[in-house]
């Protein structure tokens, strides 16, 4: 049992359970926390891995209260899971340590954040709504084309569409309607240029930003989409758009109000301007906070979440970069059709620097790909190590054209 546990085992709830909330749910166990896990998915990892694992829908607020309540949990999180305002109003009904309910919503629900932080003066593109094809149409010209077609309350570029022209509204409106429950939908400016993720944690109302990823994007590639594909550290900002980029982000975590716990940012430099284009309550996905901050940094950054979120003290030492090691992620997209045949992936493994590749379950002989829409629908990915981050980079592509899976169209 970690000495920071002291001699009384608390209970910690995650909310989520999948192969990446493992990651989190393992250093809780290793802190000597006693894990509860609850997924909708009955053959979610997490579930096997906890002291108790359960098989419930993490967004029903009243039963995650019935669960945490039964089992006299000390602490609730997630971990790289779009629901922090579930968690704040489960935190809240138990009296437990997080974040305002009604910060977490403005945090998590596009169009109430981009209202917040335009009304305080953070950059962030300009924006519109629309609640029929009409009206997109009235408030894309307005905006300006190219624009980008967003639902508010989704997660993962899902129903996220960029419209080159007029004539392109009517379609696009309807796929972004198809993946919000919401009557309306959001429309902003398009934005080009660098783009970055971060990564702070908020604690005793300091902001520690202390993570940086450039963002690999080939917006070409994959038009109208927006598909990230994958990313590397250190980022290659000089140290002033670095220093401009982490007061850009501490501002729009301020005017959000989010005063403990985590905020993942999504960051533009749009000529020459650091601007906001999402900022979460929430640790990030596709393994950014878990593993490649700190196999970059050797920065832990669950462990302190993980104490906060169960009223211990963190230690702030977890938040100090240890090294600075190039690392560089490349997600696998195959070509749409039937898989027929899967090779080169044990002599990919073998490039020196590889540190793991994932390919997905469905991803065998008789499978079959669609094409690429949004970040859910990346097929495995490829992390790679080296002296630098070019070095990183290259192996890491390297290993994704070695890796064939052929597909043909039926």
């Amino acid at each position: 049992m970690a000495e920071c546990i002291l001699d009384k085992m608390k209970t910690i709830m995650f909310l989520g359970a999948g192969e990446e909330q493992c990651e989190a749910i393992d250093i809780a166990l290793d802190l000597g926390l006693k894990v509860i896990a609850v997924d909708g998915n009955p053959n979610a990892p997490g579930l096997k891995i906890a002291d108790v694992g359960i098989n419930a829908d993490i967004k029903d607020v009243e039963a995650m209260i019935e669960i945490g309540k039964k089992y006299k949990v000390d602490g609730v999180m997630t971990h790289a899971v779009e629901i922090p305002q579930v968690v704040a109003k489960v935190a809240k009904a138990l009296n437990l340590p997080g974040l305002d309910p009604d910060v977490a919503e403005r945090a998590t629900n596009k169009l109430k954040r981009i209202k917040c932080l335009t009304k305080h003066g953070v950059p962030c593109p300009r924006f519109e709504t629309a609640k029929t094809v009409e009206e997109a149409k009235r408030k894309a010209e307005k905006i300006g084309f190219p624009c980008v077609f967003k639902p508010i309350d989704n997660a993962g570029a899902r129903g996220v569409i960029k419209v080159i022209n007029k004539d392109e509204v009517w379609g696009a409106f309807n796929h972004t309607l198809n993946y919000t429950q919401k009557n309306v939908i959001l429309i902003e400016e398009y934005l080009e240029g660098k783009e970055l993720s971060t990564e702070s944690i908020i604690y005793n109302g300091k902001i520690y930003t202390i993570a940086f990823a450039d963002r690999n994007y080939h917006k070409k590639r994959f038009e109208p989409f927006f598909i990230e594909d994958g990313g590397e550290m250190p980022t290659s900002l000089s140290k002033d758009d670095l220093e401009k980029v982490t007061q850009t982000v501490d501002t729009a975590i301020r005017a959000l109000g989010i005063d403990w716990g985590v905020a993942k940012g999504d960051v533009i430099i749009n000529k020459g301007d650091v601007k906001i284009i999402e900022m979460a309550a929430r640790t990030s996905g596709g393994r950014f906070c878990s593993v490649k901050v700190p196999l970059s940094t050797g920065i832990n950054m669950l462990r302190p979440l993980i104490l906060m979120a169960v009223g211990l003290t963190p230690d702030l030492n977890d938040l100090k970069p240890k090294f600075n090691r190039g690392i560089a992620e490349r997600f696998i997209f195959p070509k749409p059709g039937k898989i027929i045949e899967i090779k080169g992936i044990d002599e990919a493994k073998r490039i020196e620097g590889i540190y793991k590749i994932h390919l997905n379950d469905d991803i065998k002989v008789g499978g079959k790909i669609e094409r690429v829409t949004d970040h859910t629908m990346r097929k495995g990915y490829v992390i790679a190590l080296g002296e630098t981050r070019e070095q990183a980079v290259r192996r890491a592509e390297k290993a994704v054209k070695m890796i064939k899976i052929i597909t043909k169209v039926e």
